[in-house]
């Protein structure tokens, strides 16, 4: 009977877990539908434009999140960890490496406006920037909304 309850709380828990993190791939997947319609309305890119656009956006993208998530985020959070109990050396280490990563982000953003030359106009590369801190504001304001609605119940 115990085994039972046990394999019942188990599968009951990872189903759970299945859940969450289907439900969150679901509202990365709304953001970047949103982050799509967004740019392109403030683009106003023509079809000839966003077919070349949108792979190499698409490319960058993933690319960008990786380094700054993956390998950034691991290392600052390891970090954390570790902060009390490693050596001037070790933390040195750590500096250049996270300096590392982030020299690579400003390379990889170096090669994607110049891949986006030869697609958009300057102009459009430049309201690309400003679409995007735009798009990023209005969801971090979304975000403060939600949070101040769910402490007021």
């Amino acid at each position: 009977m115990k085994k039972f309850i046990l394999l019942s709380c188990l599968f009951f828990t990872s189903m759970n877990l299945v859940a969450q993190s289907s439900g969150r791939k679901e509202m990365k997947d709304k953001i970047r539908i949103l982050k799509v319609e967004f740019i392109t309305e403030k683009l106003n890119l023509s079809s000839v434009e966003a077919e070349k656009f949108w792979p190499i956006y698409n490319a960058f993208d993933r690319a960008y999140m990786e380094l700054r998530h993956k390998k950034l985020k691991g290392l600052k959070d390891n970090l954390n960890k570790e902060i009390n109990t490693i050596s001037e050396a070790e933390a040195l280490s750590k500096l250049n490496e996270m300096t590392a990563i982030e020299d690579e982000l400003v390379q990889l953003k170096r090669s994607f406006r110049y891949k986006l030359e030869s697609v958009i106009s300057i102009k459009k590369i430049l309201l690309l920037k400003i679409a995007e801190d735009g798009f990023n504001r209005r969801m971090m304001d979304k975000l403060k909304r939600r949070s101040k609605e769910q402490q007021r119940q």
